[in-house]
Parts: C-alpha cells; sequence; structure tokens
C-alpha cells in the first residue's frame, strides 16, 4: 500500500500541473480489470502485490521504444550511410570511372524501385 500512496499523491500532483504521467491510470484500468474479473472474490491488498509484480516484469519504456521496426530499419540506414561514406572515398581514388558506374546504377535503381512501389500504391 506504500507503494500505492506515493504514486497517487505524485500523480496527482503531476496531474494538478497539467500533465499525466500515466501511472495512476495504468493502476486504474489494472484495478478495473481486475474487479471485473472476479468482482466477488476480490482483496485489494493481492491487487496492490500483483500490480507491483507486474510492474517490476514489464520491460522498460526505452527496451519498447528500442525494439520497434523503425528504429531497426533507421539503424540499418544510418549504418548503411556511414559504411558508403567511409568506403567511397577509397574506391574513388583507386576505381574513378568504375566507381561513377555503380553510383550511377545505384541511383537508377533506386528511382526505377521507388517508381514501381508508388505505382502499386
Amino acid at each position: 500500500m506504500d507503494d500505492l500512496a506515493w504514486m497517487v499523491r505524485d500523480s496527482t500532483s503531476a496531474w494538478l500541473r497539467g500533465y499525466d504521467d500515466g501511472r495512476f491510470a495504468g493502476y486504474e484500468s489494472f484495478y478495473r480489470n481486475a474487479r471485473h474479473a472476479a468482482p466477488e472474490g476480490f482483496d485489494l491488498e493481492k491487487l496492490n502485490e500483483e500490480y507491483a509484480q507486474w510492474i517490476a516484469e514489464r520491460p522498460g519504456k526505452v527496451i519498447v521504444l528500442l525494439n520497434r521496426p523503425i528504429v531497426a530499419q533507421a539503424l540499418i540506414a544510418f549504418t548503411a550511410v556511414w559504411i558508403a561514406a567511409q568506403a567511397l572515398p577509397h574506391l574513388a581514388g583507386a576505381a574513378p570511372k568504375s566507381t561513377a558506374g555503380l553510383l550511377v546504377a545505384a541511383f537508377i535503381g533506386l528511382r526505377v524501385f521507388h517508381r514501381k512501389r508508388r505505382k502499386r500504391a
């Protein structure tokens, strides 16, 4: 119950300042779901212990954010750009005409790929 007491106090003060941190809303939805599941055998102390355990088992917000597919795609894109930025000057120094031909082919391939994608959509 002590954990709930500080959570309610902090969440209420945050709400009064004009923003919500989501902790009280999360607890309230957990409470309502438990109350709806077993209205006759409801125990508030047991519910609070289960809520504390449920919160401890959930992954952090940063982990959830990093686990999204858009983050993986951005990481792959940044890595590819960085590798190209490191390799391109060396390749251009060793074989400038071949490097220019590969770049032109890559840009034409990207244009064709994006044009086909737009036509499908």
